[in-house]
Order: structure tokens, then C-alpha cells, then sequence
């Protein structure tokens, strides 16, 4: 199954810079969430036991959030107004049901004990200090780099394998950096892929008149 999307609907600028900034505006709610969140549960698993350590991969975690900036940017800055739309939506209606589960149902991580002194383990230990174990189920790194892969496989095509390559890396980032467990990952993918069909559905309820240029059915 795919999202079909056609040029149907027109945004002016502002409009785009108001879209843009809401999107911006319900990703910073996990900020809050994050300090003000206690008690709730984990979700480990037996297969978490078996999970490595390893300080490095805070890097490509990191840069998945860089990525999901520069991303949101270009998308503002050059794709056509119905995706945009979509895409938009996608991304609103995973946050709004991610926060709602991180309030409904807090879980947490445990994270591992830091002993090294490498730059790497530096560079968890402030991650650490400043983003609480809270937020953990369903991964907003997964939903929302999952979003973003998906709506890049119809904007771009031809960067399919690059994106899912990234995506995977991006995954394996937030278990090894100590920051999810296995679970995490796996509600945080799943729920993008719910919203991905969801995304323009919402936009053709809003726009009833212009139905037909947004839709979800199979894709090749």
C-alpha cells in the first residue's frame, strides 16, 4: 500500500510558513513532556538484554535530528503544495498520538552506566544529562525519520535504498546509544506507517472539494 498524491491543491507562502511552524511548534512538545513526565512503565524485552552498548552511535542519533530540520525545510522550501500537505499532516497526527501516549502511558529507559573517558561516551553522558529516560514508547526518532523516509520515496524515488539505508542506521542509533529499547523502535515505525495512509486522508476530509488529488490506495 501507498500514498497516491497529485498537484491539486495550491498553497501560497504564508500559508506554507504557517503549516511549516506547526509542525515545528507540536514537535516541541516532547521538550516539556520530557522534564515534566514520572513514573509509567518500560517496555524491555528478553531480546533488550542482548543489545549492545556502543557510545558511538550517538552520532548518527544526533544527526537524525539535524536531518529531520533540514528535512522539514526543504520540503517547505520544494515540494509540491499537495504533498507538502500531506506530508505535514503525517507528521502533526504522529506527534499528536505519540505525545498523547507518552502522557496516557509514560514509559521509560534504563539506561547503561557510563565508565569510559572517550569523546564518545562524553557526547552520551551530556545527551544524558539533558534529555530525561522519559518519551521512550513509541520512539518519536523512528516516527518521525520513518515519516520522512517514506514521503522521500515518492518525492525522490531514485534515493529509496539511500533512505531506508539511513533509516536502519537511524534505528540501530537509538537501541545502541543506550536511548530505546527494541519495542521503542517498533512503535515509533509502526505508528509513521499508520500515519503515513492517514496524512491525506486528513487533508481530503478538510478539502472535501479536491478528494480526488488526495488519496490512499495500492502503490507499485
Amino acid at each position: 500500500m501507498g500514498a497516491r498524491f497529485s498537484d491539486g491543491l495550491r498553497l501560497d507562502w504564508k500559508r506554507r510558513v504557517a503549516v511549516g511552524m506547526l509542525m515545528l511548534g507540536v514537535s516541541l512538545c516532547y521538550l516539556p513532556l520530557n522534564y515534566i513526565l514520572d513514573g509509567g512503565t518500560t517496555v524491555e524485552i528478553w531480546l533488550d538484554q542482548y543489545v549492545p552498548f556502543w557510545s558511538v552511535w550517538i552520532v548518527p542519533y544526533l544527526l537524525a535530528i539535524v536531518w529531520w530540520f533540514v528535512a522539514g525545510i526543504w520540503a517547505f522550501l520544494a515540494m509540491e503544495d499537495s504533498l507538502y500537505l500531506a506530508f505535514a499532516a503525517s507528521w502533526l497526527i504522529a506527534g499528536l498520538i505519540g505525545f498523547s501516549i507518552f502522557v496516557l502511558q509514560p514509559t521509560y529507559m534504563v539506561r547503561p552506566s557510563l565508565t569510559g573517558s572517550g569523546w564518545a561516551e562524553a557526547v552520551v553522558a551530556y545527551v544524558y544529562a539533558n534529555d530525561k529516560t522519559y518519551n521512550a514508547f513509541p520512539s518519536m526518532h523512528l516516527w518521525t525519520t520513518v515519516t520522512i523516509t517514506l514521503y522521500w520515496n515518492r518525492w525522490k524515488p531514485k534515493w529509496r535504498i539511500w533512505m531506508w539505508a539511513a533509516t536502519i542506521v537511524v534505528a540501530l542509533s537509538t537501541v545502541f546509544s543506550g536511548q530505546h529499547w527494541i519495542l521503542d523502535v517498533v512503535g515509533g515505525t509502526l505508528l509513521a506507517f499508520l500515519c503515513y495512509h492517514l496524512g491525506p486522508a486528513m487533508v481530503a476530509w478538510v478539502f472535501p472539494g479536491r478528494r480526488r488529488h488526495v488519496s490512499v490506495e495500492a502503490g507499485k
